[in-house]
């Protein structure tokens, strides 16, 4: 399988156990699960504190395109993906252990998470209190202090990897990706240099999305051949996840292919379907897009039919408000 196809499966709770055309017999590979859920119910983890801004460089997932924060603590690097389509910040028993963190379980009958398959309840995940963590660059520094995590085995996150920072922490700052000039920015810097890329040449038309929250997580509107649905915003997302019933409203381009998908749920079946027919606004819904056709119960719990990931979120520059009221998403081509 390429790095590619592999990326496409980490995203809410899923990877990638096989891709191969529609007609062809399984094949048999090992899962590759990966980190995201959405919590419904449980007691609540402290969001801890964001302070400070910083601007680094635009670092990506090995073999993908989602951001990831290299930061500091005491114990030593701690590197997490960013991720708005995540409802809680989540960690690997690998970095409690390497950092000598000492958790707590969690009652597995008072704590409800909503991901692949159908294996959810029996989940026993623990929370950790993180130690300070910083990111530094250029005399600036971004601190997370206080900040409570999950703790799952993450085995399918990429390479160097120990979880994921999720919405209770991004919606504290402002959050600026330039994939084009490959920076990130985090606090005042990020207003700042929105500020700046908007009055450059190259910039051209943005388009400022309202985000809607539910369960903890953002929504933004996507344009579907029926009009606008809500769908989750995911920066997480290595895809573009849909329903069975949305797909078929869709133009398809090409035979799908089938997918096995592998989560903390359970495994279960997909396809990847390339069509077109979905932008985001502002987007051009003609153009070319893969995505991966399947149930989840994701879907179900945030009444959605569609995860928009770096699919649709690549190549734009973004500019995302989580922490003002109403929070916003702005896009630039």
């Amino acid at each position: 399988m390429s790095s590619r196809a592999a990326a496409l499966g980490l995203a809410l709770g899923l990877g990638l156990v096989g891709l191969q055309p529609a007609a062809a017999s399984p094949v048999s590979m090992a899962p590759c699960p990966a980190a995201a859920l959405i919590q419904l119910g449980g007691p609540p983890l402290a969001s801890g504190r964001i302070s400070g801004q910083v601007n680094v460089p635009l670092e990506r997932a090995s073999g993908g395109d989602t951001p990831v924060l290299s930061l500091r603590s005491e114990g030593g690097p701690v590197r997490l993906l960013l991720d708005t389509g995540a409802s809680t910040t989540l960690v690997s028993p690998e970095l409690m252990r390497r950092l000598k963190l000492v958790g707590r379980p969690v009652d597995p009958k008072s704590f409800t998470l909503a991901g692949a398959g159908e294996g959810c309840p029996d989940l026993k995940p623990g929370r950790v209190k993180l130690p300070e963590l910083v990111l530094a660059a250029g005399g600036e520094r971004l601190r997370l202090s206080g900040v409570e995590a999950l703790v799952l085995p993450v085995a399918g996150l990429p390479p160097g990897i120990d979880g994921v920072l999720g919405a209770p922490q991004l919606r504290q700052q402002p959050l600026w990706i330039d994939p084009h000039g490959q920076r990130l920015s985090i606090g005042a810097l990020a207003l700042a240099d929105a500020g700046r890329f908007r009055r450059s040449a190259s910039a051209g038309t943005a388009a400022s999305l309202p985000l809607v929250w539910r369960e903890g997580v953002p929504l933004l509107p996507l344009a579907t051949p029926r009009g606008t649905e809500f769908a989750l915003a995911d920066t997480g997302a290595e895809g573009l996840f849909i329903t069975a019933g949305l797909a078929a409203r869709l133009q398809p381009l090409a035979p799908a292919r089938a997918l096995r998908l592998a989560g903390f749920c359970g495994e279960q079946s997909a396809r990847l379907q390339p069509l077109s027919g979905l932008a985001l606004p502002g987007g051009d819904p003609g153009r070319p897009v893969e995505a991966i056709v399947t149930a989840n119960p994701i879907f179900t719990s945030l009444g959605v039919k569609a995860i928009v990931g770096q699919e649709l979120l690549r190549r734009r520059a973004q500019l995302w408000r989580l922490d003002a009221v109403p929070a916003t998403l702005t896009l630039w081509p």
